[in-house]
């Protein structure tokens, strides 16, 4: 479909100097490589003042055949973290039209403002270019963690973390879903070697609610109050006392509340070596305080080491992620993880190679997930597969699925088997959740040196 020439000639001055405009714009566009007039979805609906120019310079549409969302929101204070958890179609980009939507978007198109013009074409053609590049069956997935692939293959733009305090999670990805969504989905792909992940910053969380939005605050070690006051100290020479300089004040006088003597010369009587804190509530002085926290959320108080560590990171895409969106990857068995597609592919074209799969899955998973919940299996999960890659070094590799993971033994002698079920339960014995994690040989591969 090509662009028009523009719209209709009308006899009101403003209508055509609107067209006038619109004929500039598609020039633009054209230069920009965008041949074709988009056809667009609005979120939440176009604005009735822009219907009328915005008709001439997009086409709406719905389903798969759509080229980018307007994003139309006038609300000023409305959340942009989660803006895609409701817009979906992350495989087009998203168009700021209102201009507030800043790095949760795409791009920002003004009609005004002729800067924005050809970003827009830019980003519009680019999408369309990358997603033709996708194996068909990844073009227009529903599903949520194919999305995200897809999304970071087609845009360009990777999972960077960004602070973000006006969500509990503390933490967001611009132009894509909302962390709580995203960030268990990114981990699974990094365990399947479709993502690398990079550190971003470490916080603490709330026991009670999960909120990461805590207070930090110096109090007092003895009743953990920060109703705090500093003082100085005074060290007086003859006695050894070292007190606040309050205990020794008598009027203009330093006296000495142990030995009762009258301080009179700064360096010859005593010195003043530095400060202390006293607890307006229970009077206890302390040279050192402790740290605490108070979550903004619930008011919850907790230690400084009681409150949870999170790390947060951002996540690229790998070489076995593009291969795998672009159909690319030798697919052996649906269920396999790339990485270990691969290695298989590899040790088959071997001459002499006998190899052996060995799968293991969590018969516990469901049960442990009833009594303490997601985050627990997946810990319980990550740490033994920590176990095992350590323990497996130099003598196989360990490739992760979504409910099971793999270990690859490029040397399988008759003894291996056994050794395997022993390396398993070691390294589960070690963990606090168990996972009754049971292993089996799932496949030889190659064929025996004669």
């Amino acid at each position: 479909m090509t662009l028009p020439t523009g719209p209709s000639p009308s006899t009101s001055g403003v209508m055509t100097a609107w067209a006038q405009l619109v004929g500039q714009i598609f020039t633009v566009w054209r230069e920009a490589g965008l041949s074709w007039k988009p056809r667009v979805r609005w979120f939440p609906r176009i604005p009735p003042h822009l219907d009328i120019v915005f008709g001439w310079l997009f086409d709406p549409a719905e389903g798969d055949d759509v080229d980018a969302i307007l994003f139309s929101d006038e609300r000023s204070s409305s959340p942009l973290h989660d803006i895609r958890d409701f817009v979906g179609g992350l495989q087009l980009p998203m168009i700021d039209i209102k201009g507030r939507a800043g790095e949760f978007a795409d791009a920002a198109f003004d009609i005004m403002r002729p800067n924005t013009w050809s970003e827009t074409a830019r980003r519009i053609v680019g999408f369309r270019q990358q997603r033709e590049r996708l194996a068909p069956q990844y073009r227009h997935t529903r599903e949520p963690d194919l999305e995200i692939l897809a999304h970071m293959y087609v845009s360009g733009r990777p999972l960077r973390g960004m602070r973000y305090p006006l969500t509990p999670e503390a933490v967001c990805y611009p132009g894509f879903f909302s962390a709580a969504r995203v960030v268990p989905i990114a981990e699974e792909f990094v365990l399947r070697g479709f993502l690398k992940k990079t550190f971003l910053d470490r916080l603490h969380e709330c026991r009670s609610c999960r909120s990461r939005r805590l207070s930090a605050r110096e109090e007092c070690p003895s009743c953990r109050s920060a109703d705090l006051r500093e003082t100085a100290l005074i060290h007086h020479f003859h006695c050894a006392a070292l007190m606040p300089e309050e205990l020794f004040r008598h009027g203009t006088a330093l006296v000495c509340p142990k030995c009762k003597r009258q301080l009179r010369n700064y360096g010859k009587d005593y010195d003043r070596p530095g400060h202390a804190h006293v607890c307006n509530t229970c009077d206890t002085t302390s040279s050192e305080l402790e740290v605490g926290f108070v979550c903004l959320d619930c008011s919850a108080r907790m230690d400084g080491d009681a409150a949870n560590r999170v790390d947060l990171f951002s996540y690229s895409l790998t070489d076995a992620a593009r291969a795998f969106l672009e159909g690319h990857a030798a697919v052996l068995a649906a269920n396999l993880p790339v990485s270990l597609q691969r290695e298989v592919a590899r040790l088959n074209a071997t001459a002499g190679a006998r190899a052996a799969i060995a799968e293991i899955r969590f018969a516990g998973k469901d049960a442990l997930i009833a009594t303490s919940g997601r985050p627990a299996f997946q810990k319980s999960r990550d740490l033994l597969v920590e176990n095992l890659r350590n323990r497996l070094a130099g003598v196989g590799s360990l490739h992760v699925a979504e409910d099971v993971a793999y270990i690859l033994i490029e040397c399988f002698e008759p003894h291996a088997e056994a050794w395997l079920h022993s390396l398993l339960a070691r390294s589960e014995h070690l963990l606090r959740y168990k996972l009754d994690a049971r292993l089996a040989i799932a496949q030889l591969l190659g064929r025996a040196q004669p």
